[in-house]
């Protein structure tokens, strides 16, 4: 199942319910639906299997115990105590955490990484498990939580006007937001729910400036690379920190008069061991790119793509496009027909599309074929011509496609990158292998004289090294560890 077609089916998911009249359980108020949690949570359960298919879990189990345990700490103190909740890591390095409804809740392994205590990561499993039990999945508008999810990808094969711009290229599935009131209430229960399990409410304010900080700095990026900012439209993103007031009216929410005789929970440096060596970035199962180049060990690929063009690395296929966004190319891979040679594989795949410029390929390990289709970019609302190239190797289909805003004599004009990009395609040598491992995170512990700055150069990122170092430490900008303070740094 392709992304949009994933979006389309949760969109469904969540508009089932109508007007209705049941008491809610959190809220205290009438659910404005109909439909039993019973049959939200067969929705729910429907798509659970298309929401790992596309999305993917993190291949690490120590990981997803860890974040199902601290989920069912705070799910058990909801208004739901009785319900059956799951807690999924998903392998996606965006940072951003969704429900689809009763009882499932998605964190992205990207938000782990940003996130810096236990007690903040039961923030956020409450903020969800918030929308859960006030029901906004069912009440909400048909928004979807795939929306953008590849758009880009689904465009070159189908020409659809929606991507003719190229303005969502790149952008990472979130789900939509539920509207400022239904926001503050999912915060309002989840401060709530964190302090009956125990965790310091104050805490939840350490994620209001994480997501603060990374806004601030992707404003002050944007405008020295003269783009728009790319801002996060999802969980926390656009309310303020909570101040006293907000706390107090937990606690009392809570029931909770004054601090536990143990103290309450923030868990620092227990959250920092459990991350220690998750993934950075791309993880193992996806692939990893270094510079301009591709590596993937399970499958024991490589592949290099132009210098300076930008590489999105997504679960089901890989992206890049140049600075202008005035060339893109996608990969995508299927499983090789048993009887069926590439030039009738590529045209099959073609079937009823106008082709010329059609010639066999040869590889160092593979055989390929490549035509032109007259029409299906989406730079230009399908009206331009896109590359094709299928290069056989093992027992699978490399299918790359490639179009550009400008044709010449029917062809894209960087048809020759395209083909050239494609012919790349062979295995790993021995020597690459711990290429294709990813970066990690790891975690150290400070001395009176560290500062971020000395570890900054290990990033994989190829600008903002140090302030990106700084905020998944929570120390942007320009702060240090304290002697003795376990930190984040990336290998």
């Amino acid at each position: 199942m392709k992304r949009n077609q994933l979006a389309a089916l949760l969109i469904a998911a969540t508009c089932v319910f109508v007007a209705g009249c049941s008491s809610n359980p959190a809220t205290g108020g009438k659910n404005v639906v109909m439909g039993s949690w019973e049959g939200e949570k067969k929705t729910t359960q429907k798509h659970h299997q298309e929401i790992v298919k596309a999305l993917g879990l993190y291949d690490d189990q120590a990981t997803q115990e860890y974040v199902n345990i601290v989920g069912q700490r705070v799910a058990l103190v909801s208004d739901l105590p009785n319900e059956e909740f799951k807690f999924f890591v998903i392998d996606d390095e965006a940072i951003n955490a969704f429900t689809t409804g009763c009882c499932n809740v998605y964190v992205n392994r990207g938000l782990l990484v940003n996130l810096n205590s236990e007690a903040e990561l039961a923030g956020v499993l409450g903020h969800e498990i918030g929308h859960i039990t006030a029901r906004h999945p069912a009440r909400r508008q048909a928004r979807g939580v795939a929306a953008s999810l590849g758009a880009m990808a689904a465009a070159i094969l189908t020409g659809s006007n929606a991507v003719g711009q190229l303005a969502n290229i790149g952008a990472q599935a979130w789900m939509m937001g539920y509207g400022r009131e239904n926001e503050m209430e999912a915060d309002r229960l989840g401060m709530k729910y964190m302090v009956k399990a125990g965790y310091d409410p104050e805490s939840i304010g350490g994620v209001f400036t994480m997501f603060q900080a990374g806004e601030k700095f992707e404003r002050q990026r944007a405008a020295e690379e003269g783009r728009e900012p790319r801002l996060y439209h999802g969980v926390f993103s656009s309310h303020p920190s909570p101040d006293e007031r907000a706390v107090q009216a937990a606690k009392g929410a809570a029931n909770i008069k004054e601090e536990p005789p143990e103290g309450w929970l923030e868990r620092h440096d227990e959250y920092l061991t459990v991350l220690n060596g998750i993934a950075y970035g791309s993880s193992k199962a996806q692939g990893v790119v270094r510079d301009n180049r591709f590596y993937h060990a399970d499958m024991g690929i490589t592949v290099a793509f132009p210098r300076g063009w930008t590489i999105e690395n997504q679960r089901d296929r890989i992206i890049a496009f140049t600075p202008k966004k005035d060339a893109i190319m996608q990969i995508t891979i299927d499983a090789k027909p048993d009887k069926q040679a590439p030039r009738e594989f590529l045209l099959t795949k073609l079937k009823g599309a106008s082709t010329f410029k059609g010639e066999p390929l040869t590889t160092a390990d593979g055989e390929g074929y490549t035509v032109v289709a007259r029409t299906g970019s989406p730079i230009d609302n399908g009206s331009g011509p896109v590359r094709w190239v299928v290069i056989y190797r093992g027992n699978s289909a490399f299918l790359f496609a490639g179009a550009s805003r400008s044709a010449l004599q029917g062809v894209p004009e960087v048809d020759g990158l395209i083909k050239s990009t494609a012919l790349t395609l062979r295995g790993l040598k021995p020597s690459e292998f711990p290429l294709a491992e990813p970066y990690r995170i790891k975690v150290v512990k400070a001395t009176g004289a560290t500062k971020l700055s000395d570890y900054a150069a290990d990033m994989p990122e190829e600008k903002f090294k140090k302030e990106t170092l700084e905020l998944i430490n929570a120390m942007y900008p320009n702060k240090r560890p304290k002697a003795g303070q376990l930190f984040k740094i990336v290998e």
